[in-house]
């Protein structure tokens, strides 16, 4: 499942403490990255935050993995967790009354 993974600061924050953890973050961060656990990492334009994309089989344990975090740990930044899917309007492009496709592997080479 593909997550996206907005964070927030929390009022217990201080400038001190981010910058006290920020080297363990990035520590983390590159070990969830290694793992094929966080697939991209952004920096917001909007204002000062992480966006990440994830990938977990479920939402608990993308929630499992983002506490990992030093800054989650201390209770300075949270995640709010999106998952994501397919966008299923497009099905409404599609022509009901054609064949399905062939299998993969399975077409007939005349």
């Amino acid at each position: 499942m593909k997550i996206l993974a907005l964070d927030k600061v929390l009022e217990s924050a201080t400038p001190e403490g981010i910058k006290g953890n920020f080297m363990k973050e990035v520590n983390q961060m590159v070990k969830l990255y290694l793992a094929d656990v966080v697939r991209e990492i952004y920096f917001r334009q909007d204002r000062s935050g992480t966006v990440l994309v994830m990938e977990a089989a479920t939402l608990e344990d993308a929630r499992n993995m983002i506490d990992t975090l030093p800054l989650v740990k201390a209770k300075m930044i949270d995640f709010d967790l999106i998952p994501l899917g397919p966008f299923m309007p497009l099905a409404l492009l599609l022509d009901d009354e054609q064949e399905e496709a062939p299998a993969a592997g399975s077409a007939n080479c005349h």
